[in-house]
């Protein structure tokens, strides 16, 4: 039976203290971060002025319309799809086609496609059949070592695959043709799965909107004068399609639990470190630093496919310390929340998402055994700086220019006479870069010692039994290019990598009109099978991923 138990709100033992040990850390707070706060403020003022015409633009907008799934096969999960081919129910070649012949279907209408490897795809197929078909390897011990046999799947355009383009929606690297597979892409082809294609990307992954000069824009199947998010976007739109099934994504500023946000599908961020970046472009000279930040991860239709898929491409040294198949009992869980961040620089969480975090919140405050907690964390106020400048911090990123943005205001001046090469978020991140030269080492370093300590509050809240749930965003998908409006609302999932915490994006609901919308649930590092187990009972409560062309 369900309790009646009283929402309760955490606080500290120390709680006035807390309040004015803040007030003077704010009052002796370095220039700089003012000064910075002060002008990101001005510059999200200004954006807004400057979007009016193309507000207006959007009212002679068509939206289109993904042709229903008609094929079974492709309503299985990857759990189920390899469960049946290893057991010869359906054959690998059936299940391919099916996927090509859908991925056709939709590609015309969300853009998500850079490359297709359908032929090569096809004959990984039908070897898979011929073995099946001879083999008298037990199927059990066809699981254990090919989890995935025959299972399709599509790859971020970031990542290498070996024999296409490896261009991340570069125009200079358009002719670039991977040598070999990133070991990511590598680790799924051990376990038996089959590429199919690599999906769209922003240039160099910079954006969270996936567009480009080579392939254009990738839309939201729900709504195609809205965005899918980025960077990660192509394989979110997909994957919402029933294009794809299960994906490889990564993320640095969430983009990969963006893109899932916005196309009602799961994602995850693992505990950085624990999967291999080899193959990725763009990439970092320092690694400690970026492996730090910078994770590749599962996207997947269902959520017990998350699962499926880390293990397999998790490095082998982490896979006792992750302990993945390790049982979880959700209701023996710790479970706290927060609704808002309460920043100048973003924007209210809206009441659609405020709707879907309380559906969650009070369902596992129904069937756990502690109460579900919100908490008070005042730092995470000052997420957006302290975000903001640790990433762009590291140095040595892959990026248009040289040193910390040298020439990025000439290119900047060349993008606004149109004759530039590249997009503007690519030759903006350059110009960021080049403006943090003129501050102070001391605000980098206060923002590295607040993120410590903020990080030392969560890792301490949470343990080893505990996740923390927040909004993914504050807002449903929005329409195409509003993400320079809304730059700083971006908060919500990128403090997640500057603090290198597991991070599971789960779909919970769909708005009035249609629009998907998650939540994040986070956990201490090395965490990741918590995160996942509630993944697997929101899907089981809430239904998860549903068809695009049905309206709600």
């Amino acid at each position: 039976m369900p309790r009646n138990k009283k929402r309760r709100s955490i606080k500290s033992e120390n709680k006035p203290m807390i309040n004015s040990a803040l007030a003077r850390r704010e009052e002796t707070m370095p220039p700089g971060i003012i000064a910075i706060r002060v002008l990101f403020w001005m510059a999200i003022k200004s954006i807004n002025v400057l979007y009016i015409p193309v507000i207006i633009k959007r009212v002679f907008r068509k939206n289109k319309t993904c042709p229903p799934v008609s094929n079974e096969i492709l309503l299985l999960s990857a759990t189920e799809l390899a469960e049946k081919i290893r057991n010869r129910n359906v054959s690998c070649e059936s299940v391919v086609r099916a996927y090509i012949n859908r991925i056709q279907q939709v590609n015309p209408v969300i853009n998500a496609v850079i490359e297709d490897r359908f032929q090569a795809a096809l004959e990984d197929a039908k070897r898979v059949d011929q073995f099946l078909a001879s083999s008298q390897m037990d199927v059990k011990e066809i699981e254990e070592n090919q989890p995935l046999l025959g299972v399709p799947i599509s790859i971020k355009g970031s990542i290498e695959v070996a024999k296409m383009k490896s261009t991340s929606g570069m125009v200079t690297r358009a002719n670039i043709i991977a040598e070999q597979d990133a070991v990511s892409v590598k680790n799924v082809r051990e376990a038996g799965a089959i590429p199919l294609i690599t999906s769209n990307i922003p240039e160099l992954c910079m954006n969270w909107e996936s567009t480009n000069k080579l392939v254009g824009t990738t839309k939201n199947p729900y709504d195609t004068s809205r965005t899918c998010g980025g960077s990660s976007g192509g394989e979110a739109s997909l994957l919402a399609t029933a294009g794809s099934l299960i994906g490889i994504g990564s993320d640095i500023a969430g983009s990969l639990r963006l893109p899932a946000h916005f196309c009602g599908v799961w994602g995850h961020k693992p505990t950085p470190g624990t999967v291999s970046s080899v193959g990725h472009y763009p990439s970092c000279k320092h690694e400690d630093i970026w492996k730090a930040t910078f994770t590749l991860g599962p996207m997947a239709r269902y959520a017990v496919d998350l699962k499926l898929l880390l293990r397999v491409i998790i490095e082998p040294n982490f896979k006792d310390e992750l302990r993945l198949y390790e049982p979880v009992d959700v209701k023996e869980l710790r479970i706290f929340y927060m609704e808002d961040i309460q920043s100048a620089l973003t924007a209210n969480v809206n009441e659609e998402c405020l709707d879907a975090l309380r559906m969650v919140v009070d369902y596992f405050d129904d069937i756990c055994r502690y109460d579900v907690e919100k908490i008070d964390l005042p730092l995470m106020k000052h997420a957006p700086e302290l975000s903001a400048l640790t990433l762009l911090d590291i140095d040595d990123v892959d990026n248009l220019f040289k040193g910390r943005g040298d020439g990025s205001i000439l290119e900047l001046f060349r993008y606004m006479t149109f004759r530039s090469k590249s997009v503007l978020t690519a030759i903006l991140y350059g110009v960021l870069r080049k403006l943090s030269t003129h501050l102070p080492r001391s605000t980098t370093d206060y923002c590295t010692k607040k993120l410590d300590q903020l990080r030392n509050e969560f890792v301490k809240l949470l343990g080893k039994n505990g996740v923390f749930l927040i909004p993914s965003f504050t807002a449903e998908a929005h329409y195409h290019g509003d993400i320079y409006r809304k730059i700083f609302d971006s908060t919500y999932l990128m403090i997640f990598n500057a603090l290198g915490l597991p991070v599971t994006n789960c779909p919970v609901k769909f708005t009035k009109n249609g629009l998907p919308i998650g939540i994040q649930v986070v956990a201490a590092p090395y965490c990741d099978r918590l995160t996942l187990a509630v993944a697997e009972e929101v899907e089981r409560h809430f239904g998860g991923w549903r068809p695009p062309y049905k309206r709600r």
